[in-house]
C-alpha cells in the first residue's frame, strides 16, 4: 500500500493548494469535511453504491442541482495548460533551452528531429507536450547533473530565459 495512503494529503490536496494560491484562486475540498466523511463512513455500502452506480447517495442528494449529463459523465482529471503554455508564453524557454546550439553541444539527440517536434507542437499538428517536458527536463537534469552546476545557478539561468 504505502503511497496510496499518502497520495492524497502529500501531493494532490498539496499541489492544488500551492498552484490555486500561486494564482490566486480560492479553491475549496468539501468533500474532506469531517462530517460529511464520517457520514458516508456510517453509511451501508448499497446505499453509496448502487446498480454498480459508484457516489449513487451523493449524486441522488444533488440530483435537482445538476444536470444529468453532469452527473452520469465520466470522471476526468484538471489538467493544466502546458501544451498552450509552450506554443506561447513559455516558447521562449522552450527555444532556450532546446536551441540548436544547446543540443547539438549536448550531443545527446538530433536537432532537427527536435527542432520538427518543436514546429509541429506549435504548428498544433501533434501535441507534443509530454516529450517536450521530457526532452526540457532531460536538459535541466543534464545542466545539473552531467555539467556539475548548482541548482541555484541553473534556477537563475532559468528564470533569465522566462523573463525575456
Amino acid at each position: 500500500m504505502g503511497g496510496e495512503i499518502t497520495m492524497l494529503p502529500d501531493d494532490l490536496l498539496m499541489l492544488t493548494d500551492k498552484m490555486s494560491m500561486a494564482t490566486s484562486l480560492e479553491c475549496r475540498v468539501p468533500l474532506l469535511d469531517h462530517e460529511l466523511v464520517e457520514l458516508a463512513a456510517r453509511m451501508p455500502e448499497e446505499v453509496k453504491i448502487r446498480g454498480g452506480r459508484l457516489k449513487h447517495a451523493m449524486k441522488e442528494a444533488v440530483s435537482d442541482l445538476l444536470p444529468r449529463d453532469i452527473l452520469e459523465r465520466k470522471k476526468r482529471g484538471f489538467g493544466t495548460p502546458m501544451g498552450a503554455w509552450l506554443k506561447g508564453e513559455l516558447a521562449p524557454f522552450v527555444r532556450g533551452l532546446l536551441s540548436d546550439s544547446v543540443v547539438r553541444g549536448r550531443g545527446l539527440l538530433h536537432f532537427p528531429t527536435v527542432q520538427e517536434l518543436i514546429a509541429s507542437h506549435e504548428a498544433k499538428r501533434i501535441d507534443g507536450t509530454d516529450r517536450l517536458l521530457t526532452l526540457l527536463n532531460l536538459e535541466i537534469w543534464a545542466r545539473l547533473y552531467l555539467d556539475g552546476r548548482s541548482a541555484d545557478d541553473v534556477t537563475d539561468e532559468l528564470k533569465a530565459m522566462l523573463a525575456r
